[in-house]
């Protein structure tokens, strides 16, 4: 990442190392790398795949934290905080063209078309995650298609890209596990914004509430809700009068098992991934692997 991110020109370079470790958990390029060392080793391939995502992952964090007003993300002031509004849209921007220039680089026309589908995809979700703030007749199979294309879009590719070179059964059994991984770790995201602890999540908690962003601790508390409960909730969500009704709706979410159902729904998912390892040969990646899904449901609560 360090390598392909590098520029010319001084400032530029100096906006990309102001971010530090703005990168998280480095989820994709760890389902790549683990996936290939499961399946036979890692490559050159690999690596550059792996820093391809988490490129294409970082942008949309930066232009994330600007869309929802976001302060914090990893315990730091996120980039429109310290740069800007204009400055940290081109930043976000210069990460996509960046892992697009590096994939391009390695000449494998196939590998470059997944990528660019797999961003549209992605570009598609988010777009229609801000289509439907607000909108509280929303079902859990949309939920579900938008969560797919925002976060485990680019999981499944992870764990595909992981399994180049392989049988069609593995890399099929491996975009299964990375796709189940990355709805499970959506899922998780959408419950800590209810109960996360804020200095363990590392960014600014209650944001899906202000927003109105049906997320599925939301969906669960609306579907379980009498008549008279729902429409005090949807008021919450669609005109909310201030920090009170945030805090209510939170501890509404909470109380009503909406928050446990969700984290449930969640577990389901990383069920799911562990099996599709079975295809796997035995060994220690696919141990680790099978780790790195349960930390998914684990993390930060």
């Amino acid at each position: 990442m360090a390598r392909a991110l590098e520029a010319n020109e001084l400032r530029v370079d100096g906006l990309i190392r102001d971010l530090g470790t703005f990168h998280g958990k480095m989820l994709r390029p760890a389902l790549v790398l683990l996936v290939a060392r499961a399946l036979g080793g890692i490559t050159d391939l690999h690596t550059r795949l792996g820093a391809a995502l988490e490129m294409i992952h970082t942008a949309t964090l930066i232009h994330d934290d600007l869309i929802d007003d976001a302060d914090v993300r990893r315990n730091q002031p996120t980039a429109h905080v310290r740069f800007g509004n204009t400055t940290s849209v081109l930043l976000g921007d210069y990460f996509y063209t960046h892992a697009f220039t590096l994939v391009a680089g390695l000449k494998l026309p196939d590998v470059t078309l997944r990528l660019v589908e797999t961003t549209n995809v992605l570009c598609r979700g988010e777009l229609q995650q801000q289509c439907v703030e607000r909108h509280t007749a929303l079902s859990e199979a949309e939920y579900e298609h938008i969560i797919y294309g925002k976060t485990a879009c680019l999981t499944e590719l992870a764990a595909e890209f992981g399994a180049a070179g392989s049988s069609d059964e593995l890399r099929k059994a491996a975009a299964t596990y990375g796709l189940a991984c990355g709805m499970a770790f959506q899922i998780v995201d959408d419950c800590l914004d209810f109960s996360g602890d804020p200095d363990k999540v590392g960014k600014s908690l209650s944001t899906d509430i202000e927003r109105g962003r049906m997320t599925l601790p939301i969906l669960r508390l609306l579907s379980g809700a009498s008549p008279a409960e729902r429409t005090l909730h949807e008021r919450r969500l669609t005109a909310p009068t201030g920090p009170d009704d945030v805090a209510a709706f939170r501890e509404a979410v909470i109380a009503s098992g909406a928050l446990a159902s969700a984290l449930k729904t969640a577990k389901d998912h990383v069920r799911r991934a562990q099996e599709a390892l079975t295809a796997f040969p035995a060994g220690t990646a696919r141990d680790q692997l099978q780790v790195l899904a349960e930390f998914i449901v684990a993390r930060d609560f």
